[in-house]
């Protein structure tokens, strides 16, 4: 591409655009990691090299790749990235607004299950507060704000975060009410309702799969309010939380004992951990969950 004489000094937001761009490999992956869309990032990349005056990025295909200069420039963005969201986050941690936005994270169970029965009390104690929900089995990163609050399934690692224990969560082998009662004399392999390959790492998936004699999936899918909608149409048997199951009383447990257990926990980064908007929210939040892990 044609790229003009360089015009004034660089923008570390448009840096960022070159980071998502190189972790992501496609503009509609940045754009996702960003929260813009595709033609944002195309834009704001076209900007830095117009500031650099080089092409940094070359298309392959549906595929982005950078040049020589973009792979240096890649190396000292990756450099400055962490001291400036460092001050970022500082600086989120010293704002004194309850208004504002926050960006909240989990998996879409417990997103649905949990985190939006809490945020109906955290929207009564802040009405100023807008939210971003963001579901996604995997963890988004605290480090680059793609989200202040995150609700995880296992302790963090690393001194860079601040974790609360919220509970924990039994998981116990459910069905409908009347559909499976052959499973109680005896009848297996069981017709069993789990998640597909990409999740087979989850501590529930495992404990199913360490047991093909006793289940034989129907159904695989990577969604658990879909898996709790096929539960509730009878398809099979699946392990639920407690907490989504109760929920439903046309679920009943198949055996007393829980399958497993996992911990809840809430986690913000330690510099924002004294952030009143985000300590007041991370309170609230944490206050409901716990109320409805145990109710």
């Amino acid at each position: 591409m044609p790229v003009q004489k360089r015009t004034n000094s660089l923008d570390w937001n448009d840096l960022r655009y070159l980071l998502e761009l190189s972790r992501q490999g496609s503009l509609s992956g940045a754009a996702r990691a960003l929260g813009v869309n595709h033609a944002t990032v195309g834009r704001r990349l076209a900007a830095l090299e117009q500031q650099l005056g080089a092409a940094l990025t070359e298309r392959a295909g549906r595929q982005w790749r950078l040049t020589a200069l973009g792979q240096e420039a890649l190396a000292a963005a990756s450099r400055i990235e962490e001291p400036a969201l460092q001050i970022e986050r500082l600086a989120a941690g010293r704002h004194d607004s309850f208004g504002g936005h926050l960006r909240l994270t989990g998996t879409e169970g417990a997103a649905m299950l949990l985190l939006v029965p809490a945020l109906l009390d955290l929207r009564r104690r802040h009405p100023g507060l807008t939210v971003t929900l963001l579901t996604d089995h995997k963890p988004l990163s605290l480090a680059r704000r793609e989200a202040d609050l995150a609700l995880r399934w296992a302790r963090p690692r690393g001194g860079e975060l601040y974790a609360r224990k919220l509970g924990d969560v039994p998981f116990r082998l459910y069905a409908k009410d009347g559909a499976w009662d052959g499973f109680q004399t005896g009848s297996l392999p069981l017709p069993t309702l789990g998640y597909d390959e990409s999740l087979d790492d989850l501590p529930e998936q495992r404990w199913l799969l360490k047991q093909p004699d006793r289940f034989r999936f129907v159904l695989r899918c990577n969604s658990m309010p879909v898996l709790l909608s096929a539960l509730r149409a009878g398809l099979g048997a699946g392990l639920l939380p407690d907490f989504a199951a109760r929920q439903w009383p046309d679920l009943i447990p198949l055996e007393k004992a829980p399958a497993l257990s996992r911990e809840l926990w809430l986690v913000r980064h330690k510099d924002t951990r004294q952030a009143p908007r985000l300590r007041a929210a991370a309170d609230a939040i944490a206050e409901s969950v716990t109320r409805l892990l145990k109710s």
